[in-house]
């Protein structure tokens, strides 16, 4: 299954960039794999929170790890493990973000299709819509429990002519997380229960 990606909207500031490395010791403590995507141009240290960083260019792609450069086995497993990706780059509409609110800021993205959460010492106003979480430790939880969940309920049912077809679970799964990877980055998807697809000839 891909990871899940999660933009985080912010000012960029030291109080963000704090926060992030606080909330990937968090998801490192509870088991979660995750990476960070920054902008090529961002500053060119070495990643300090223990995460895999992924610097995205015009036209290139870096991946950054603590303790040096990677050998291609490394940088495969590495990718391979991520069960969750904060990406620090502009989100596309409607893609899944949570805005990093700095103490006495209000937020900026309350109504925007996808937004998760607010996160940050600020305070989110009653009428916010989504949860708001002042600390690191839990929104890695809240992200946790998304990512478990995502992978627990999802399941595939393929009708022809309205008859269930029989296929092993393995083959279920494989076919469920390819058309979700397809389905996934389309407006309107985002926090679906339920996808259907209907082909007719």
């Amino acid at each position: 299954m891909p990871p899940m990606l999660v933009h985080l909207v912010g000012p960029g500031s030291a109080a963000q960039e704090e926060f992030v490395g606080e909330f990937c010791r968090e998801c490192q403590t509870l088991g979660l794999g995750v990476a960070l995507v920054r902008p090529e141009e961002a500053p060119s240290l070495a990643p300090s929170c223990g995460a895999v960083e992924l610097r995205l260019g015009r036209d290139s792609l870096t991946l950054l790890q603590p303790g040096g450069a990677p050998s291609l086995e490394e940088a495969l497993r590495l990718l391979a493990g991520a069960d969750l990706v904060l990406s620090l780059l502009p989100p596309a509409e409607g893609a899944a973000m949570v805005e990093f609110c700095p103490q006495g800021a209000a937020p900026q993205m309350l109504g925007r299709a996808g937004l998760l959460a607010l996160a940050g010492p600020g305070e989110p106003p009653s009428e916010a819509g989504v949860p708001g979480f002042g600390g690191a430790a839990a929104l890695a939880g809240f992200l946790a429990a998304r990512v478990q969940g995502r992978a627990a309920r999802r399941s595939l049912t393929i009708l022809a002519d309205g008859k269930p077809l029989p296929a092993k679970a393995f083959v279920r799964d494989i076919i469920a997380n390819s058309l979700h990877g397809l389905l996934a980055p389309l407006r309107g998807t985002e926090g679906a229960r339920r996808l259907e697809i209907v082909i007719e000839e």
